[in-house]
């Protein structure tokens, strides 16, 4: 099932790590959270160091629900947390993966 946004909230930095930020989005019956290394970001959409974390994502924001998306199912989220990593934006064809 496709995740959507979640429109109660948005994107912030985790308090205890100012390395990921959270997010949320929905199933239609739970709440799915989502985090996203800063780090990744700026690998998959580059911004450098001048571009404040929570703008590069809001400048991807489509992209990385997109991601998510795709991830939640893909992956199980028994404690409707989603992490997502490198390996979930890369879009190329399954063939050009191997």
């Amino acid at each position: 099932m496709p995740l959507e946004r979640y429109l109660d909230g948005g994107a912030h930095i985790l308090p205890a790590d100012d390395s990921l930020i959270r997010f949320a989005m929905t199933n239609g019956q739970r709440v799915i959270a989502v985090e996203v290394p800063v780090p990744v970001l700026r690998q998959q959409f580059g911004g450098g160091a001048d571009l404040a974390p929570l703008e590069l994502f809001a400048r991807n924001q489509a992209v990385i629900e997109a991601a998510a998306s795709q991830a939640y199912d893909r992956t199980e989220t028994p404690n409707d947390l989603l992490d997502l990593g490198p390996e979930d934006f890369d879009t190329r064809p399954a063939s050009a993966k191997l």
